[in-house]
This record gives structure tokens, sequence and C-alpha cells, in this order.
């Protein structure tokens, strides 16, 4: 007769040795895999209203409305270029993939310092072809990018914005008002103010925050604009069962209220946050795949005022 308990104590170690090393193999080729991912960015008003975001394309005869795609927007963020496993033609087919109006690198060159010319000889790459389709590239910086100074960054084709602003125009014809953010870095973290009398000129619905750090939305408490656009986070960049790498790793209190990719609302404030290009610490992802995203800014207005 067969022992099933004996076979099963011989099997099962040998199944998670298995398991193991499956898992290993896919966090070691992850970083490798980009993915070009695409998503609309709503008002909150939209959220609100399901049928306005899951409406036919364009027009929702219930609520009258016409949907504007008003801006087209590339966004990556964190390269780590130390760390980072994706290669420079395929970073370059996922930000070219679709026309864009704006390319906006959210942070991150380098690692601490390490690579920084790396890093900014593969912004170089992305300014110098979107140059010659006339896309402007901006960037702000993340909490490794402390010691690269302004000029640095120009000399890569990326305008840093400082705690600054600058008008960006879509294919639409509508203006909306980039506001790029810096980061002073984890210790000691001092978040910039916002002067919202500087911009009168943009309603809030076409004002953009771009900052590294997601958490900025915590220190704000009346919305002095509508989107916010980050990374930091790498999606937790390598999984763990029960929200450990949140509960163990990560302090941020966005993260453990579940706020860590993709699109989400706060505070009246319409976000998105992406998984990054690069890793941290160790060159691993699982089930967190590099990113590059393609983010189009939707105007909702009655559909007797929409131009024909």
């Amino acid at each position: 007769m067969i022992d099933f308990l004996k076979l099963a104590a011989d099997i099962f170690p040998k199944v998670i040795l298995l398991c193991g090393a499956a898992l290993l193999l896919r966090g070691l080729s992850e970083p490798f895999m980009l993915e070009n991912s695409e998503d609309d960015m709503y008002t909150p008003e939209d959220f609100d209203n399901p049928a306005r975001t899951h409406s036919v394309p364009g027009f929702d005869a219930a609520a009258r409305t016409c949907s504007v795609p008003g801006l087209k927007v590339v966004l990556f963020t964190d390269l780590h270029a130390a760390l980072c496993r994706v290669s420079d033609r395929n970073l370059m087919n996922a930000v070219f993939s679709s026309p864009c109006d704006v390319i906006l690198f959210a942070g991150d060159v380098c690692n601490h310092g390490k690579k920084k010319d790396l890093g900014l000889f593969r912004l170089s790459l992305i300014a110098g072809r979107a140059r010659k389709q006339n896309i402007p590239c901006y960037a702000v910086r993340g909490n490794h990018d402390i010691s690269i100074g302004k000029e640095e960054y120009a000399e890569s084709g990326f305008t840093l914005l400082d705690n600054d602003s600058i008008p960006v125009e879509g294919a639409s014809g509508l203006s909306y008002l980039l506001i790029g953010l810096n980061d002073t870095g984890s210790k000691d973290r001092k978040w910039p103010e916002i002067a919202a009398d500087r911009f009168d000129d943009f309603p809030v619905d076409r004002r953009i925050v771009l900052v590294h750090n997601p958490e900025f939305i915590l220190s704000q408490q009346e919305a002095k604009y509508r989107y916010q656009l980050s990374g930091h986070f790498h999606g937790g960049q390598i999984f763990m069962p029960f929200d450990l790498e949140y509960k163990l790793f990560r302090k941020e209190e966005l993260a453990r209220e579940g706020i860590r990719i993709g699109t989400f609302m706060k505070n009246g404030i319409s976000g998105y946050i992406s998984r990054g290009v690069g890793c941290v610490v160790v060159p691993i992802r699982l089930f967190s795949k590099p990113q590059v995203s393609h983010l189009t800014f939707r105007m909702y207005s009655p559909v007797s005022s929409v131009k024909k």
C-alpha cells in the first residue's frame, strides 16, 4: 500500500523548490518586459458618474455630454539607470508608439547619484527624437536626483520644472498648465507650496501637477489643481502576498490605503501613479512590469457647446 503521507512529504519540498525557482526566473526576466499602457484621465465629476466614463467614446445621450481629447501625454518615471534592464530601443519604441502633445518624466534618473550620466543620456535619446517631431519634454526631480542640476537636465533636452509651471498645448487647441514640483529627498522632505493666484488664466480643470512622490497629494487641503502625475512606488516592484511589501517595506500612507498604481481619486484630485521603468536595490520585478503610460486628458462639456 502506498504511504501517501510519506509520498507527500517527499514531493512537497520539491514542489516548493520548483515554484521558488520559477518565481526567481520570472523576477529576473520581468525587468526586461516593458509594458506600454493607455489610460484616460477624467475629472472627479466623471468618476462620480459612470455613465460618462463608460459610454460610447465621444457621446453620452443620457448625460448629454461630449468627450473632447484635450491633451495627450506620455508619462514615464523611475529610470534608475544603474538597475534598468529595459533597452534603449524598447524604451524609445514605447514612448513614440502613438502621437502625443508632450513627454513627461516624473523623476529618479539614477540611484542616489550612481549612473546619472547614463540616465541623462537615455533622456537625451528621447528628447532628440521628440525635437524632430516638435514634442516638448519636461521633467521633475525624484528623491534620488538631488545632485542633478538644472543645466544637466537642459543638456539632455528635458526642461526641469523646479517648482515652476509652464503652459502646454494639445492638438485640440486646449492649453493646460503643467506645474512641476521638486522632491527634496526621502529625509526631512518638505513639500513645496503651490501659489494658486499665479494660475488665474487656467481653470482648475486644466492644471496638472507633475511630482515624483504621489504622497504630495496628502499635503493639499484644498484642491488648487485637478490632476497629479507621479511614480516612486514602482508598483511595489516585488509582489508579496497579503500586501506585505507595503506593510514591511513601504511607509507611504497612500500605498497602505491601496493607492499604488494607475488612476486614483483623492482629495478631489484625479491622479495617476506609474510603475516606473527601472529598479531599486535589486534588478528584480515580480508581477510589476516596467511601464510607459500614454494618458489622454478628456474635457467634458454640454453637447451644444462643443465645437464641431
